[in-house]
């Protein structure tokens, strides 16, 4: 495809701009009729140069607009050759056939046989042997939301925001549909709620959503759904986060909040932080405190960052595999300021929703001496403080956690206990996983003990963080692939 052919692409399938007057009115010229064929080469290389850097913000340097392309005159072809002709209701059906075929290798138990559903998943592999195929524009295009590559009728977008509403309906019903078997239970996953704050931002009048974010997301939330079933798969996406290289000091305030609340930040060895809401109750020496979660996300800018927020409900929910509640997770683009120094942080501002609530909150570092040492009076119980007990303020989530010390080899991982050492084994006597994700993990990863109450009942987990497993000690210790080491050949 020359870049002439790109450029026209990107006009008849509005991709970037929903009509064609706007993609006129960018470049200065009308477009209609002859389109992108009366530039020059050198014009064209221009233009696309620049559509392709606009894709890459878009979609955070996911997704190369040349190759997108050629996915989409790809996956159109299949379309038109296979899909199209046939029943509407028939495409809808197939594609959680295609879904299952593609994420778990295997189609759909759902007790009928539809033969021509599995002959097309066979096909849909066939074509895709160099990844030439996209699921995300098969799906939009199977449900009417985007054209066929070569599409020349109706090209015009006439409601861009109620194509990202159908697409959110049908993802939320994807979603819904996978969460059998799911390491985490979502009412609204994560992805989904950043999809339905884009369309709320944008019917509030923000003019940011187009089909090649529609296509993104799409891809998106689809593989976050099945990388829920895979633990390897989410150890993938966790590698992936690259966290914001930045310094934040101990203690911070909040200038709306009362002199006696303190927030408190302590580095995780996961790229995350938690964040600690301390409130000091002089009378009854207390200190209640709230924790939270976060991980700053670089977002390929200095001074704003994607923050996931976890707040108290997550982590207990998640190591019971219990669905989540609606504000346990969440998310918020975070502006930061610096010091002269542009490396430690001077101001984070929570835009639309802090830890705390959805509403927007800043947090200033305490930096005045006097101050500080106050503070950390209270907090590390020291000196006139001795006598002050810590106590959680969220007790039903409470989740209390350490770190393990581990070794890990190829075949086993060896965990220190109060006063033992216990050896899980990665594979089994036949050579399969004992724990499904296990055999990726290193010393590297995080691996946590876990204690909390379930309405009276004390339970203990080995959390494997990377691969979200949350394993109970009480299970595991009947496994005959964890053992204690009694002797030294115990741990070969």
């Amino acid at each position: 495809m020359t870049d002439k052919e790109k450029l026209n692409s990107i006009l008849r399938l509005r991709l970037f701009y929903s009509t064609e007057k706007e993609l006129s009115d960018l470049v200065g010229y009308n477009l209609k009729g002859n389109h992108f064929s009366r530039f020059k080469d050198f014009q064209c290389d221009a233009y696309f140069s620049k559509f392709a850097e606009e894709c890459q913000e878009y979609t955070q340097g996911k997704v190369n607009l040349a190759w997108l392309l050629y996915q989409y005159e790809a996956t159109s072809k299949f379309f038109k050759k296979y899909i199209e002709k046939t029943r509407h209701e028939a495409n809808k059906r197939f594609i959680p056939y295609l879904l299952n075929y593609i994420y778990n290798s295997k189609t759909l138990d759902d007790g009928v046989q539809h033969s021509k559903d599995i002959i097309l998943c066979e096909r849909y592999d066939t074509y895709n042997t160099e990844g030439e195929m996209n699921v995300g524009i098969l799906i939009l295009m199977t449900y009417g939301l985007i054209p066929t590559f070569k599409n020349k009728t109706n090209q015009d977008i006439s409601d861009i925001i109620g194509d990202f509403q159908k697409a959110y309906d049908i993802l939320s019903e994807i979603a819904k549909a996978n969460q059998t078997g799911a390491s985490t239970i979502y009412k609204e996953m994560l992805c989904l709620k950043e999809m339905r704050k884009l369309i709320k931002e944008e019917r509030a009048g923000d003019k940011f959503i187009n089909r090649l974010l529609l296509i993104h997301i799409t891809n998106d939330v689809v593989n976050r759904v099945f990388a829920l079933k895979k633990p390897a798969k989410l150890r993938q996406y966790s590698k992936e986060i690259v966290p914001m290289d930045f310094e934040l000091t101990r203690l911070w305030r909040c200038e709306d909040e009362p002199d006696n609340i303190v927030w408190e930040f302590v580095p995780l060895n996961i790229d995350a932080y938690c964040l600690y809401r301390n409130e000091i109750d002089y009378q009854a020496k207390k200190i209640k405190y709230t924790k939270y979660q976060l991980i700053f996300k670089n977002i390929g800018y200095k001074d704003f960052c994607y923050t996931v927020i976890m707040r108290p409900a997550f982590n207990w929910h998640n190591i019971l595999k219990r669905e989540q509640s609606d504000d346990s997770i969440s998310f918020d683009y975070t502006d930061i300021e610096y010091e002269d120094d542009k490396r430690i942080v001077k101001k984070l501002t929570f835009t639309q929703e802090s830890p705390l609530s959805e509403k927007p909150m800043d947090l200033k570092p305490v930096n005045k001496k006097d101050v500080l040492g106050y503070y950390t009076t209270y907090l590390d119980h020291e000196g006139v403080a001795h006598d002050f007990e810590d106590e959680d303020c969220q007790s039903q989530y409470e989740v209390r956690m350490d770190t393990m010390e581990v070794a890990v080899s190829e075949t086993a991982i060896l965990f220190k206990g109060d006063d033992c050492i216990y050896k899980l084994n990665k594979f089994d006597e036949e050579g399969n996983e004992t724990i499904e994700g296990i055999s990726s993990l290193s010393h590297t990863d995080n691996f946590i003990y876990a204690e909390l109450d379930d309405e009276g009942t004390e339970h203990q987990f080995l959390c494997l963080d990377s691969i979200n497993q949350n394993i109970d000690i009480e299970t595991l210790l009947n496994q005959p692939y964890f053992r204690k080491i009694t002797n030294i050949n115990d741990i070969f």
